[in-house]
């Protein structure tokens, strides 16, 4: 079993002599192909000595074709082999460089100890190296594996010419049949698993299963935004084409030409067809933006609809850029199957359901951010706040905001029971902030019956629930007061809603 200390010792450059010195001997070997043709070929010669001469050659032309076989593919395996192993050694290193400025350090048998005082972070930065180190062994691991049944195939003469005519097709055929396999990610591995499995990766690796897999990558927390959008984007061409005629192409098309804009640029993160659909689009980019917020939106949302929430959140990311911030991405995370209709929103299922796949994209962004941690906001609409809410109620959110608007309860009594990574529990409340319109018809959902709390939590803009209450038009008037109309005019462009959600983005005090 490979051990941190094997590893740390491995020398790409070895390897790498190795492939060259088998190349140079494949290319000199190939180029003599009219030579040795020539050999078992007697065009003036006849009788018995002939046919004994020209089947001497003929075996010899055969060996020969096996053995360049063999060597090439061996060289190929060598080849990759260096590749892979200059990404893993730079990993290693990275990772002990990662141990040494937090005071810590990783023995031989990859048990990280402390090598000075204790830091705030440590336990999160062990996390990270434990993800890495595991990664690393395990994708060592399989290289190893790799050119050794390589190694075995050639010794034992399973890598043949293939009926190759000349030497140079023997060489193709043997370089055919060997190559790295590619580990694919762990098995419901974290997002820093994720993360720690694609970093190890050689740049030939990645790009072969954004080509050849894209719809295994496409959708990992954990991988970096624009290796995600990568993969998805070969995925959307594909979906595209094949579900012509059905509802959801509305919603894909409509991405597509939100991807073709770049003010900002989009990336898409995450696709999946099946069902009513989901997809998770970023309006800028995560990894490197100041501000980041991730829009969960609600009852009724779908693939097909999903024009309508990229709208919203290109709105609001111009709106946190009026307000100041920096750099912003704003993320529509369509990730959870939604309630078709107002009767199931009544239904806590479907934010538990929901929560754990927000969580985790949560736990991602902070996982493939670039530089100084972003100051992340979660938004949720409508029955997107009480997915929201559970989610931070159940094992908290990777986030410093949290935002509801137009909530029908956030699965919660009061902010006490939400938890923000980050955010001292005793200050929770001023990071929680919340907003209905007067004539919003969700108010009929926030009627407390003799002394309980409704359905789905308290409404989070009650002063006994502890968070932040900004200002919202009144909205369209309706029927008995309320209307349905109210419940989506949040992003209006005259509303003072839409103007705080971008301070509050920005890190800045919404009114």
């Amino acid at each position: 079993m490979l051990t941190w200390g094997d590893v740390r010792r491995w020398d790409p450059a070895a390897i790498g002599r190795v492939a060259d010195a088998l190349n140079d001997g494949c290319t000199r070997i190939i180029a003599a192909n009219d030579d040795v043709e020539t050999m078992a070929r007697f065009t003036d010669w006849s009788g018995d000595a002939a046919i004994a001469a020209s089947t001497r050659g003929k075996s010899l032309t055969s060996t020969l074709e096996r053995l360049v076989a063999e060597a090439a593919a061996v060289r190929r395996g060598a080849h990759e082999v260096q590749i892979a192993l200059d990404r893993i050694v730079a990993y290693v290193r990275e990772t002990e460089e990662l141990a040494q400025r937090n005071g810590l350090t990783i023995d031989a048998g990859g048990e990280i100890r402390p090598s000075g005082p204790a830091r705030p972070d440590q336990p999160r930065v062990k996390a990270e190296l434990a993800d890495r180190i595991e990664q690393i062994l395990r994708r060592a691991t399989d290289v190893d594996a790799d050119f050794a049944a390589i190694l075995r195939r050639a010794l034992r003469g399973e890598i043949t010419e293939q009926g190759g005519s000349t030497l140079a097709q023997a060489a193709d055929a043997g370089a055919a049949q060997s190559g790295l396999s590619i580990i694919g990610p762990p098995e419901n591995g974290s997002p820093g698993d994720n993360k720690a499995w694609w970093a190890s990766l050689s740049d030939t690796a990645k790009v072969a299963l954004l080509r050849g897999n894209p719809g295994l990558v496409g959708n990992l927390d954990g991988v970096p935004a624009a290796d995600r959008d990568a993969a998805n984007r070969a995925v959307l061409a594909s979906e595209i084409a094949r579900l012509q005629g059905d509802p959801k192409l509305k919603g894909l098309e409509a991405i597509q030409q939100r991807l073709d804009r770049s003010d900002p640029p989009a990336f898409l993160l995450g696709l999946d067809t099946s069902g009513d659909g989901k997809a998770i689009v970023s309006a800028g980019n995560p990894d490197t933006a100041a501000n980041v917020a991730t829009y969960v939106p609600g009852t009724g949302s779908e693939l097909a609809k999903i024009g309508g929430d990229l709208n919203r959140s290109d709105k609001m990311w111009a709106m946190a850029t009026t307000a100041g911030s920096p750099s912003t991405a704003v993320v529509t995370w369509l990730g959870y199957d939604a309630p078709n209709a107002i009767t199931d929103a009544a239904s806590a299922k479907y934010a538990d359901g929901g929560k754990a796949a927000l969580a985790g994209f949560q736990d991602g962004l902070r996982e493939t951010h670039q530089g100084p941690p972003s100051h992340n906001t979660v938004l949720g609409h409508s029955y997107g706040t009480t997915v929201v809410g559970h989610a931070a109620r159940d094992g908290g959110l990777a986030a410093d905001e949290l935002v509801f608007v137009a909530s029908p309860g956030v699965g919660a009594h009061d902010v006490s029971q939400l938890h923000l990574d980050g955010v001292d529990p005793g200050e929770t409340g001023k990071h929680v902030h919340a907003t209905v319109a007067e004539h919003d018809m969700i108010n009929l959902a926030n009627v407390e019956i003799a002394g309980y709390d409704p359905i789905l939590g308290q409404d989070p803009t009650d002063a006994d629930f502890g968070g932040q209450v900004f200002t919202s038009a009144p909205g369209t008037d309706g029927w008995g007061r309320y209307s349905t109309e109210a419940h989506s005019e949040y992003w209006e462009d005259n509303n003072p809603s839409l103007r705080n959600i971008g301070l509050i983005i920005a890190g800045k005090p919404a009114s």
